[in-house]
């Protein structure tokens, strides 16, 4: 049997020290060293695998949170988050994004109708959202668990905690693409070579869309001149095109003009006058 040379010295002084008169270690007098084979080479989990098995053991995330990736979009196209929505007055509309923590499943009494019961958290705390009636039919498919989410809805602070009663629901990446108004690249113009706005060109034909684009032009004296781009240099509006822009010429490069208008209030089911429930049935 093959021996590691560190091993063998350490037996044999192991043996040295008890024939001196010290039967500390004498149970390993004429053992034999075993050499543990190397551990296997494990890779890392995968992060998204990794938070949700440490919420699942210790009830919080430990390394890190799942909504990280997702901070610049829940600054930017979130209106209120869990902290803020209390301060709102009762029945008032709001946009709100996070990550759906669970669902709880049902059927109204009343009704007889299913609903979901969603806890959505963001990186502030959670709130619990109800889904039901022809909105649960709607995004039923969104309401699963661990799934990034922003809610359009109608704000309860009426009771201890906040609830919302949504109008619409989609994932949350799909947010930047409906609420930029404008994207603009802010350029510096000391730092600027040919091949950066070669590299800018290749940038934006590969995330075409319908969103205007402004190249923001900034000189050393701290003047700007804006340009705005044809149409057909027009993009899609999205985290990837930010991150891959801020890699490209550096952080803050990317900036999103964004629609915070938010839609009018609708009619819950039970508010609306029996004309109004027949016409839309």
């Amino acid at each position: 049997m093959a021996q590691i040379p560190w091993a063998t010295s350490i037996a044999q002084k192991t043996k040295e020290y008890s024939s001196s008169g010290n039967q500390t270690f004498g149970f390993l007098e004429d053992q034999s060293v075993v050499t543990a084979p190397p551990p296997e080479d494990v890779s890392d989990w995968p992060e998204h695998q990794k938070l949700s098995t440490e919420k699942a053991l210790l009830g919080i995330y430990v390394t890190g949170h799942p909504l990280t990736p997702f901070a610049p979009i829940l600054e930017k196209y979130s209106l209120n988050n869990t902290v803020t929505l209390a301060q709102l007055p009762n029945r008032s509309l709001t946009r709100i994004g996070g990550m759906i923590a669970a669902v709880q499943s049902g059927f109204s009494k009343k009704s007889g109708k299913p609903y979901a019961m969603v806890t959505l958290e963001d990186l502030e705390g959670s709130v619990q959202i109800l889904c039901m009636n022809e909105n649960y039919d709607k995004y039923q498919s969104l309401l699963v668990a661990n799934k990034a989410i922003l809610v359009i809805g109608e704000v309860n602070t009426g009771e201890d905690r906040p609830k919302i009663f949504p109008q619409e629901i989609m994932p949350l990446e799909d947010a930047p693409r409906k609420y930029t108004r404008q994207v603009y690249l802010r350029l510096q113009m000391a730092h600027l070579q040919p091949e950066n706005i070669e590299s800018v060109r290749e940038l934006i034909t590969a995330h075409p869309g319908r969103c205007p684009l402004f190249l923001c032009f900034s000189r050393p004296t701290g003047e700007k001149i804006y340009v705005e781009t044809h149409e057909r240099y027009f993009v899609a509006p999205s985290r990837e095109l930010q991150q891959a822009a801020d890699k490209l010429l550096g952080e803050e490069t990317y900036f999103a003009k964004v629609d915070t208008t938010l839609p009018e209030r609708v009619q819950r089911r039970w508010e609306k006058k029996p004309a109004e429930m027949a016409s839309a049935a």
